[in-house]
């Protein structure tokens, strides 16, 4: 959905809107329930809204698939690009990191609230905290139960050490 700037009233714009947004390789888009209200300041536009979403994504650790819900609440300031400079290359200020830019008189909401929605999602999803993952030599699923690969060998040189922790174990019961 794109917004014309020029076109927003000066009591602002507000809208809800269902928003497919695709997160991850997914065949399928997830819905993503928005409320926005654009208010524009002369070239300066405010967006400030809320995403509901629950998107699709894998374990990092047994890599099965699960539904994360989400709840964003965002504030974000677009200027126009115009405002930045004609240079190529221009190094941006501290000011202008935190800042939008828009261009052709135009600003994407859907790509503003899938911004919102990637940056939320976590670096590593868990399907539950206490998931067991796969197993690394037969990639058996943990959390559906134990495999049969034999217990991990310990390398003989690290053996002594392995003497020492029982030891220390010992000593504080």
């Amino acid at each position: 959905m794109r917004v014309n700037v020029s076109g927003i009233p000066e009591e602002g714009l507000q809208r809800e809107l269902k928003l497919p947004i695709t997160v991850n390789d997914s065949e399928r888009p997830d819905v993503a329930h928005v409320h926005i209200k654009l208010v524009r300041i002369a070239k300066r536009v405010i967006i400030e809204g809320s995403v509901n979403i629950s998107v699709s994504l894998k374990c990092s650790r047994c890599l099965n698939e699960f539904f994360y819900p989400m709840n964003a609440v965002f504030m974000e300031e677009y200027n126009p690009a115009e405002d930045i400079g004609t240079e190529d290359e221009q190094e941006l200020t501290n000011e202008e990191l935190d800042l939008g830019f828009y261009s052709n008189d135009e600003i994407d909401v859907a790509e503003v609230v899938k911004e919102q929605v990637l940056l939320s999602v976590p670096m590593k999803p868990l399907c539950k905290t206490e998931c067991r993952g796969m197993c690394k030599r037969c990639g058996k699923d943990l959390n559906k139960g134990q495999c049969k690969c034999e217990a991990e060998k310990i390398d003989p040189r690290l053996a002594p050490l392995e003497k020492f922790r029982e030891l220390i174990k010992d000593r504080k019961e």
